[in-house]
């Protein structure tokens, strides 16, 4: 991925913050177009999100904060990372509404250059993240998070999936146009993984895969770092 080309995915991504949560109602830039399918599989890692979390946790790219209201309690300390300010406004909102301030602290900036420090997460989220790095990217970010990551550190990967209902409309991999609610275009790099997918990437990475749960529009990993 060029400069040019991850300059426009960060703005989209500013752009798009304050209707980045319709998605899991079934609006926004959604490729497949059955609002009640990702309401409903939105409902299902929900359900695997509410028993994550320990010790200080890092949520990458972390967006509006949207899974925070699952598993917020449950950490004692959050790392909120995120590009976007825009995106940690409406994550700000969301701490409040949901009285977490005491838990939750902000980063402002690109994982890859932000300061962390090693042997420091007992915990990581990453949501919808990944499927924007290239390969090479990938390996630099994995290297990073095992870096940062105690031993036995947990991760969750929430991202999405690879499916019959999927390729309809999308390619697996390469560059897409995604449409704001105000008509704004923008191009950007995705891609989209099955199960297979995830179990190579935690192997490759030398990552313990604990559980994967995949839908047609979204899909859930664990793992941890072994010792």
């Amino acid at each position: 991925m060029n400069r040019t080309l991850n300059k426009e995915m960060m703005s989209y991504y500013d752009t798009r913050a304050p209707e980045y949560d319709e998605i899991y109602i079934g609006k926004g830039p959604a490729s497949i177009p059955d609002p009640d399918l990702y309401r409903k599989e939105t409902e299902i890692i929900s359900k695997v999100v509410q028993g994550y979390g320990q010790g200080h946790l890092i949520d990458i790219g972390c967006g509006s904060g949207y899974w925070l209201s699952h598993y917020g309690n449950n950490p004692l300390r959050i790392a909120l990372l995120d590009h976007s300010e825009k995106m940690l406004s409406q994550c700000r909102k969301r701490v409040r509404s949901l009285r977490l301030e005491d838990r939750c602290y902000f980063i402002q900036g690109d994982f890859f250059e932000a300061t962390l420090d090693e042997n420091s997460f007992d915990s990581a989220l990453i949501g919808f993240f990944i499927s924007h790095l290239s390969l090479n990217l990938q390996r630099t970010f994995f290297s990073k998070l095992k870096r940062i990551l105690k031993d036995n550190g947990q991760l969750m990967i929430i991202d999405s999936a690879w499916s019959s209902q999927r390729m309809r409309t999308r390619k697996k991999e390469g560059m897409q146009k995604r449409t704001l609610n105000d008509g704004r275009a923008y191009a950007l790099y995705k891609r989209y993984f099955d199960k297979s997918d995830i179990e190579s990437m935690f192997k490759r990475y030398r990552l313990r895969l604990k559980s994967c749960w995949t839908g047609d529009a979204f899909l859930v990993a664990q793992g941890e770092e072994p010792d």
